[in-house]
């Protein structure tokens, strides 16, 4: 080989199966530090204490009931729910209030109804807060309306926070996907952001600018989150969960973010437009508007994914014929005449057709268990020449977005550049 040769091929494996190793090292600590809700199943205390459990919903009658469904099914022994219906356009108000009705007397549930939202507010911030003001618990546990818990959820939860003396306690769920799509592109996204804002350090307690969160199921003690201010101290914020984990990560208070896979499940973007802007929304705002970690996530799909198919296009370019034959009579006509031919490998070429193939293997099964750990298929990880361009141009977009500051969410032009500073908490 040479000189140019061996630089070429080195780049290709520092970026390609090199790489894979040192992901794999990161992602086996990662899962360490988010497992602890799968390993440990601490008891409650005999007297567990009452934690209310707060619903937001926007036009969300036709999924508003089987969440509640599952939030009234709770084994937890002392619970309040309390629903909100933020300004809906549909029957969610009518949905919660005839469902208050037919559960009266089995749990204390109420309704609180939002008819306006203030200046400066965010919806989803100023239901909760709403919320939060009806509660009497000493925990606040917050749950999408788009999440189905399962029975055991809030009890291990709450047992893990109060045995390990957690402050607030959020969870990955289960992707639930249905459409294509979904399967092909949800379970990839969750792991980009994953990655790009290394979720895991969540649980560090040293690490106090690193810090995220999953709204869809977040358990925050009451104490904690009164002492920063709640919800109004994110009003302004599109990923207020994120904002309001690092407030109380910033104040000092202990914070944790777990694989949560069998206790909750979500359905989020069912198609290709709401994931663009669903995700524009959750990269450049956990961003804080910045776009470097999305250039970067860019640059590492580029290199060490993509790479793969310029190396597997480099063995067949310097795949060699090693020997060719007629076979044949003279004076044969052309028709009875055929040719054999065998194609060889130089050795530079095998180079490349291994660690081709040790790329691949590695990438597989890393991204096979991005699926596997969302609830998914891990066969969609060969679909990766698909799924991969698709997440570049969501970055692409979400950078577009994050230099405009201007994102659509729920027919709302809000601007990405609030989230541009940390909240602080009150003194």
């Amino acid at each position: 080989m040479s000189l140019t040769e061996r630089i070429l091929f080195g780049l290709y494996v520092l970026c390609g199966p090199v790489a894979w190793v040192v992901i794999a090292y990161f992602i086996a600590i990662g899962r360490e530090r988010m497992n602890k809700l799968k390993k440990n199943r601490d008891p409650l205390p005999a007297e567990p204490p009452l934690v209310s459990i707060l619903v937001p919903a926007k036009d969300e009658g036709p999924r508003i009931g089987s969440c509640l469904q599952a939030v009234l099914g709770q084994e937890y022994p002392a619970f309040e729910v309390i629903a909100i219906n933020d300004r809906s356009t549909d029957d969610t108000g009518a949905v919660l209030d005839t469902f208050i009705n037919n559960a009266a007397g089995k749990t204390a549930v109420r309704v609180v109804h939002i008819e306006s939202l203030p200046a400066g507010w965010m919806g989803k911030c100023h239901a909760l807060d709403n919320g939060a003001r009806h509660a009497r618990g000493e925990w606040l546990f917050f749950v999408d309306s788009d999440v189905r818990l399962s029975p055991d959820a809030l009890s291990r939860m709450a047992a893990l926070c109060i045995a390990r003396e957690y402050d607030a306690l959020s969870i990955t769920t289960t992707i639930e996907t249905h459409a294509f799509v979904e399967k092909l592109m949800l379970p990839l996204l969750a792991a980009t952001w994953m990655t790009m804002f290394a979720g895991d350090q969540t649980n560090e307690d040293s690490e106090l600018e690193r810090a995220v969160a999953n709204g869809q199921a977040f358990l925050i003690r009451r104490s904690a989150y009164e002492k920063v201010g709640g919800h109004a101290a994110v009003k302004d914020r599109i990923v207020e969960d994120v904002e309001l984990m690092r407030t109380l990560k910033l104040a000092g208070f202990r914070t944790r973010f777990l694989a949560g896979r069998e206790l909750a499940a979500t359905r989020m973007h069912t198609h290709l437009k709401q994931m663009f802007n669903g995700w524009a929304r959750i990269f450049a705002g956990t961003a804080r508007g910045h776009i470097w970690q999305m250039v970067l996530a860019i640059g590492f799909l580029v290199c060490c994914v993509l790479s793969l198919f310029p190396a597997l296009a480099m063995v067949v370019h310097l795949g060699e014929v090693t020997s060719f034959s007629w076979s044949g009579t003279p004076g044969s006509s052309v028709i009875m005449t055929t040719a054999h031919a065998s194609v060889g490998l130089s050795p530079y070429a095998s180079y490349w057709l291994f660690a081709a193939l040790a790329h691949w293997l590695l990438m597989m099964i890393l991204a096979g268990l991005v699926w596997f750990w969302t609830g998914n298929s891990p066969l969609y990880a060969l679909l990766l020449p698909i799924s991969v361009p698709v997440v570049i141009a969501i970055l692409i977009y979400s950078i577009r977005k994050a230099i405009s500051g201007k994102i659509d969410w729920r027919g709302s032009a809000v601007d990405v550049r609030q989230t541009s500073r940390a909240a602080k908490p009150p003194a």
